[in-house]
């Protein structure tokens, strides 16, 4: 699988440090809901990217790839 682009919800807040050692990955907005969006290099980073927000104790709401990046996989 190639480089994607994932959208993130997260319900509360997502402190900094906890995505501090994650390349590609930007805060895009806070409120009751944080949503990061994570260019990431491969599904080993998604998962290493959900297990960091996990071990936060926060509740992932939703993940989406970029639909641009569909075109990838064909």
């Amino acid at each position: 699988m190639l480089r994607a682009t994932y959208e993130i919800r997260i319900e509360g807040e997502v402190r900094p440090d906890v995505l501090a050692e994650i390349e590609g990955v930007t805060l895009v907005a806070r409120s009751l809901q944080t949503t990061l969006r994570a260019d990431l290099p491969d599904l080993a980073a998604l998962y290493g990217l959900l297990n960091a927000l996990r071990r936060d104790g926060l509740i992932l709401l939703d993940v989406r790839r970029d639909p641009v990046d569909q075109k990838d996989a064909d």
